[in-house]
């Protein structure tokens, strides 16, 4: 993986944290909004699994865990939001 790739994978995700904060800072917890923000944050997982922590060439088995892993994460996310709006 050459460092250029990864200066751009880098530079995508501080564009979706800049992104999600300001979300976050215009304090309307919309539901459209709190969805937009939990997939950039998949995005984001999912670039970091891949390329930082160099998974994208191993087995499917341990990537399979960590994709799992992270998306269980904000399966429990979207779920405690969905139950503290009823």
């Amino acid at each position: 993986m050459s460092v250029h790739f990864l200066n751009v994978v880098w530079l995508a995700l501080m564009v979706a944290t800049v992104l999600t904060w300001l979300i976050g800072k215009a304090g309307q917890p919309r539901p459209a909004l709190i969805a937009l923000v939990l997939v950039i944050s998949a995005l984001k997982g999912w670039l970091i699994i891949e390329d930082f922590m160099a998974l994208r060439r191993v087995r499917l088995f341990w990537r399979a865990i960590m994709l799992g892993w992270l998306m269980l994460t904000l399966a429990l996310i979207l779920l405690a939001y969905w139950l503290g709006l009823r």
